[in-house]
């Protein structure tokens, strides 16, 4: 039973993202991920299937299909991350309930770590998995605005991070410029929270994309940040949630999309089961006991996946 994000097992997944690196194991680029929304339903996408070929790794099968490390862990919870055995039958968790919450803007839910941006013809939605804050460097939640866009960005070190290196005895110049190594990749997008600079941006290091990777600021690869700044603008909307269970309907189908809820008690301050409880009986389930039963183990099982629940 699952209850929250295990920084162990995410330190393993980005140890062997890196190690994948290591090896000159190409991944092919991700492809795009845009829906026209429904007007019936409030769910995007649908699951897909795939067979592992020898040479596979979770990782290099879920970035072609735009889908994070964590995304593919949750999803196929007994395959092993780095070494699949072929032959294996993967799934491929490429359907979305839509967050909870105005359609405006960015919508970044970090406990599937997944960004949702809403076309402004009001018509089409276009999502991409992100990296977030690590432990003890968390993305902030809340709403907020773009407050600046850069192409090939000089990154200018925060001193937190400045500080952090040094006590480690290492040395960080306070200025990266545009260059392959720099950790913003190509472009930026700064965000207006108050407590610290945080910023969507690309990366170098796609490994990092999909997990908890970051000192707060929100990774991209570097072709859906680049899809991403085309298409919005200063002054933007961005809203930052932590919504571990999603409620989405098809029809008079009610589903439940349950991830891991990430673990710092920033994140846990809302009773996330009474939510997704209350937010279906508003959709009309009925609060029967066999209904309850099974929002309590889809939420249990934390597969990503909208799973039924029940009728309006």
């Amino acid at each position: 039973m699952k209850y929250c994000l295990s920084q162990y097992t995410l330190a393993s997944i980005k140890f062997l993202a890196v190690l994948i690196a290591s090896l000159g194991i190409t991944v092919p680029s991700a492809m795009a991920l845009t829906f026209d929304i429904p007007s019936n339903s409030n769910i995007v996408g649908e699951i897909q299937h795939v067979t592992v070929q020898a040479g596979d790794t979770l990782a290099n099968i879920g970035q072609q299909y735009n889908i994070g490390g964590y995304e593919m862990v949750e999803a196929n919870p007994k395959v092993s991350f780095l070494f699949p055995e072929p032959g294996t039958q993967l799934v491929i968790p490429s359907q979305f309930i839509l967050p909870p919450g105005p359609r405006q803007g960015i919508v970044v839910n970090l406990s599937e770590m997944r960004l949702y941006f809403y076309h402004p013809n009001g018509k089409q939605v276009s999502t991409y998995p992100v990296g977030i804050g690590k432990d003890g460097w968390h993305t902030p939640i809340g709403k907020t605005e773009i407050t600046r866009m850069r192409t090939n960005p000089t990154w200018v070190v925060p001193q937190s991070i400045l500080d952090k290196h040094a006590k480690n005895g290492k040395i960080l110049p306070a200025t990266m410029p545009p260059g392959p190594k720099n950790p913003l990749g190509r472009h930026a997008i700064s965000l207006g929270f108050s407590e610290k600079s945080i910023v969507i941006h690309g990366t170098p290091n796609p490994q990092g994309v999909g997990i908890r990777s970051s000192h707060g600021c929100i990774r991209m690869y570097a072709a859906d940040i680049e899809r991403l700044y085309s298409k919005v603008k200063v002054g933007d909307l961005v809203t930052v949630i932590h919504k571990p269970n999603k409620i989405g309907y098809i029809g008079q189908k009610i589903y439940l999309e349950a991830h891991v809820p990430l673990s710092e008690d920033l994140y846990k301050s809302q009773n996330f089961s009474q939510q997704a409880i209350q937010r279906a009986t508003k959709l009309g389930l009925a609060a029967t006991t066999g209904n309850l039963q099974q929002i309590k183990k889809i939420k249990n099982r934390a597969s990503g996946i909208p799973e039924f629940i029940g009728y309006r």
